[in-house]
């Protein structure tokens, strides 16, 4: 997360290109698009998150887009 958003965006991009499946394509898009949103939530707030926080927020937006994935499919 220490990133900027666009060097963010380019490891997704390399990840969504390297990757055979459309499904799997599909999810990197979605999770560079949630992981910019993210990025820009934690650029707003006045006080830096801490390390544990960010673990928090990305273990629970890989596991809403999970659910959201298994939704699609069934």
């Amino acid at each position: 997360m220490n990133r900027d958003v666009d060097d963010l965006r380019r490891v997704v991009a390399e990840w969504v290109v390297r990757e055979r499946s459309e499904r799997e394509r599909a999810r990197y898009r979605r999770f560079g698009a949630a992981l910019s949103r993210l990025k820009a939530r934690i650029a707003a707030r006045p006080v830096p998150p801490t390390e544990e926080e960010l673990e928090i927020a990305m273990t629970a937006m890989l596991v809403i887009m999970g659910r959201e994935l298994a939704t699609r499919d069934s």
